[in-house]
């Protein structure tokens, strides 16, 4: 059976200092760096991938034999 178990919370005073305090507050503001080089999203990717389907050659077609 589980049982629930309480934690106890203190509140506790800030140890950083002033320059520390700072120094976090930038780092949150800053943009996030890029992690990969993972295509992205572009609209004229769609039209050219749709140009090289029309212009890529036709399957031969078979000759009805009657």
């Amino acid at each position: 059976m589980l049982t629930h178990h309480q934690t106890h919370t203190t509140v506790a005073t800030p140890t950083a200092t002033r320059a520390e305090t700072e120094t976090l507050a930038s780092l949150m503001v800053e943009d996030e760096a890029v992690v990969s080089d993972a295509p992205t999203y572009s609209p004229e990717a769609a039209g050219l991938l749709l140009l090289a389907l029309l212009l890529s050659p036709k399957p031969p077609r078979e000759k009805s034999t009657r």
